[in-house]
């Protein structure tokens, strides 16, 4: 298990997998937690923190895998993942519900992001990107329609009880990949030569010292970026809390919410790579932002109409679109604005932790909204205003990125 190719193979395989287990009962829970009493806006809470706390820890977790090795943090968080997810398995208060949300995420910030370092550390291509991405999207797409099929059979806790095993039986395998050794012994191991480099550097600063390429600063333009993703990640946080309401009441069916999932997933897999790679290879990444914040405007103005087939479809339709034109634009931006080095680190780091404090408040938000208006549109009221300043950033940051 030992080469670089195999090892690709297994870590994409492993992407893969943890997707389509994440995705057999994730449609499932707003509707479970309302089902057993939870209201809407609590439900909003803990999926905000199922979804947020991993992303605010991002940095920490960055840190451990650093010194502990992606190994020991792809197959720790499995396990800590599946102690969270199985609070879901049994009727508990919200507080429980809370703890195990947040355990839960932990363990998958730490899962997702050892794999994804180890990854690109193994390979870096542009192949083996793209099909990173197509491995994240295939688990969206598979495991709603799995989820959805066990839904028909059996119990919502014996579904978690087959995502925990699988998390397990993940866990197992990747004990016996080999990984590459700790970033940090690498950096240990460079160190002489790092050193030696510094020594040397007496001449002027490189002028991308000044050129705000590497820099790890908060400039105007990183702002505007990190509004940008705030509201990105505001109105994002929203879909695993609409869809299920929205869908089930359209379609007047439970499995509608998995077909909704399932056709966002189509939908980003097959226009992803044409629309940002080859349809727009020549627009402004900061334009792409902007029509993305539009898309997201539409979206919910729909969501504003009684529920039925149609309206779920096209929500989700218009929904996917800005997704698939926001999500990968927002890195394209963050790596122009700081190309390389720990600046780049640093900025993912941030960005992260940007999203995890927006998913965690605006899911809870969201479902406030859900509770206040009897509707899943109240959310309106949040991601309307909010989708508008992220077009509002979108052009400012046109016109101040960093040239």
């Amino acid at each position: 298990m030992g080469t670089q190719k195999s090892r690709v193979g297994i870590l994409l395989a492993a992407i893969v997998i943890s997707g389509i287990t994440t995705f057999m009962f994730y449609p499932l829970i707003a509707l479970e937690l309302i089902a057993r009493g939870q209201s809407p806006g609590s439900a909003g809470l803990i999926l905000g923190f199922l979804s947020g706390t991993g992303l605010i820890l991002s940095g920490v977790i960055g840190s451990l895998n650093a010194r502990l090795g992606s190994k020991a943090l792809a197959v720790a968080g499995l396990v800590v993942r599946t102690a969270g997810l199985l609070v879901f398995a049994f009727p508990v208060g919200t507080p429980v519900y809370i703890v195990g949300a947040i355990v839960a995420s932990l363990g998958s910030s730490a899962n997702g992001l050892a794999i994804k370092t180890e990854l690109m550390r193994t390979s870096a291509s542009r192949n083996t990107i793209t099909l990173r991405s197509i491995a994240v999207n295939l688990g969206a797409l598979v495991g709603p329609s799995v989820g959805g099929l066990l839904y028909l059979k059996i119990s919502f806790t014996q579904i978690v009880y087959l995502a925990t095993a699988s998390y397990v039986l993940l866990a197992v395998v990747l004990a016996f990949v080999k990984f590459q050794p700790p970033e940090a012994d690498a950096a240990e191991a460079h160190a002489a030569k790092a050193d030696t480099a510094a020594a040397q550097a007496t001449v002027a600063p490189h002028p991308a010292a000044n050129s705000g390429r590497g820099s790890t600063g908060l400039d105007g333009p990183f702002v505007l970026l990190l509004v940008c993703t705030f509201c990105y990640w505001a109105i994002y946080s929203q879909w695993n809390l609409v869809v299920p309401i929205y869908a089930t009441a359209g379609f007047g069916t439970h499995l509608g919410s998995s077909w909704i999932f399932t056709g966002n997933a189509v939908l980003i897999l097959a226009l992803q790579y044409l629309l940002i790679v080859k349809a727009l290879k020549n627009i402004a990444a900061e334009i792409i932002l902007g029509a993305g914040f539009v898309l997201f405007e539409v979206a919910f103005l729909i969501l504003l109409t009684s529920p039925s087939i149609i309206s779920a479809i096209a929500f989700a339709t218009v929904f996917s679109l800005a997704e698939l034109l926001i999500s990968p634009t927002l890195d394209e931006v963050t790596a122009q604005l700081r190309q390389s080095g720990s600046g780049l680190t640093k900025a993912f780091g941030i960005t992260a932790t940007v999203s995890g404090v927006a998913s965690l408040l605006c899911s809870f938000g969201g479902g406030r909204l859900i509770d206040t208006f009897d509707a899943a549109g109240g959310v309106g009221a949040l991601t309307l205003p909010v989708g508008l300043v992220g077009i509002g950033c979108a052009v400012a940051l046109s016109r101040r990125k960093t040239p």
